[in-house]
């Protein structure tokens, strides 16, 4: 099984900032074996990570292998969903903030955010290349 960031946002969620940090200090980017409920009382995880935090985890994957992020790579996928929102937030078609703000906001290029921009048009299956006037305004059936 591999450690999604959602998972980590639930697990702040559920107990807090101090447990999210806890887990990447402790068990970030290594790849641990979860005990089931039974067991989690006389783990070497549960003395890690702190008994909840490894209660936690058994309810939703004990008895698995899972991957844990990186502190860097989970900065990294925080910083890339903070861009996405920043992008969709300017507009994808006629946007309100340019891509030199962005870019330069986010320390990325210019083309990565205008990347960026088409990959979420098509994602949200946005056609550009339509003009207003090639619209139909009443359907012709």
């Amino acid at each position: 099984m591999t450690w999604h960031a959602g998972l980590l946002d639930e697990l702040e969620r559920d107990l807090g900032l101090a447990a999210r940090l806890r887990v990447l200090a402790n068990a970030g980017g290594q790849r641990r074996y979860i005990p089931k409920a039974e067991h989690v009382e006389l783990s070497k995880l549960a003395s890690e990570l702190g008994l909840d935090i490894c209660i936690w985890l058994a309810g939703r994957c004990g008895g698995e292998e899972v991957h844990f992020p990186s502190q860097r790579g989970s900065d990294a996928e925080e910083r890339a969903s903070r861009l996405r929102a920043t992008v969709l937030d300017a507009g994808l078609t006629d946007p309100a903030r340019s891509a030199n703000d962005i870019a330069a906001e986010f320390g990325v290029t210019v083309r990565r955010v205008r990347q960026l921009r088409a990959e979420l048009r098509g994602d949200l299956d946005i056609d550009t290349d339509r003009s207003v006037n090639s619209l139909p305004l009443f359907n012709r059936s």
